[in-house]
């Protein structure tokens, strides 16, 4: 193959691999509050152009037990602010009322997107269950490991008013208007119960790898033209 047609080979590669990739950021979350595990993760994935974004919340304390080992909410900042961001639909692995109930708990009631919410201010967001438009209660439909625990004692996670929850991964989908490429992700910050807030850790950029191929490989003709000239 002549060196002009891997140029086109990897430039055609590296096009349709941008155009249909995602751009994620994942976060982790790892502490104790009052000898209660609170442990989670984000991922924060948005359409290359910035027209989308879904989050994925995982609550990965195994078993959860107790409502302040739940997630109920998630803050963060973009690098840049969209316009508009719109919560679309909430999908969850199930949905359960545990409400003096011993595991596994019965399904539960409830539509999409579960009394979850959104709110921004510049480039600052707030997720959280228990929106009535304005504010945030956090409960009900926190989300809970699919590895649970609950003992019908009106407690930990039997308690009614946090009743129902959901069992993650959870993914929260949103439209966004007035960007022209995904933004980072910045500050985020766990809620877990009535609230306890945790920072996270710092984000992973996972960029395609079709993308990071194409790339490579443009970088490695360019290098094989400049030493023929060189010669």
């Amino acid at each position: 193959m002549t060196t002009k047609s891997l140029i086109a080979a990897a430039t055609l590669l590296l096009v349709s691999s941008v155009a249909s990739a995602n751009v994620q950021y994942t976060f982790y979350a790892n502490g104790v509050t009052e000898n209660y595990a609170q442990q989670g993760i984000a991922t924060f994935s948005f359409a290359d152009d910035g027209s989308s974004l879904a989050i994925t919340l995982t609550d990965t304390v195994d078993p959860t037990a107790d409502i302040q080992s739940e997630i109920s909410g998630l803050q963060f900042a973009l690098s840049f602010a969209p316009t508009t961001m719109t919560l679309t639909s909430v999908s969850a692995s199930q949905v359960i009322d545990c409400t003096n109930a011993s595991s596994p708990c019965p399904a539960g009631s409830g539509t999409s997107p579960y009394g979850w919410g959104a709110t921004f201010s510049g480039n600052s967001f707030v997720l959280g269950a228990g929106f009535d438009g304005t504010t945030f209660a956090y409960q009900p439909y926190g989300i809970v490991n699919e590895n649970y625990v609950s003992l019908a004692d009106g407690g930990g996670l039997s308690t009614p008013s946090n009743n129902p929850l959901l069992v993650g991964p959870v993914t929260l989908n949103f439209a966004l208007t007035g960007l022209r490429f995904a933004p980072e992700v910045q500050g985020v910050v766990f809620a877990f119960g009535d609230p306890a807030f945790l920072p996270a850790a710092a984000a992973v950029p996972e960029p395609e790898p079709l993308a990071l191929i194409a790339l490579g490989l443009l970088a490695a003709v360019w290098v094989g033209r400049r030493k023929q000239h060189r010669v």
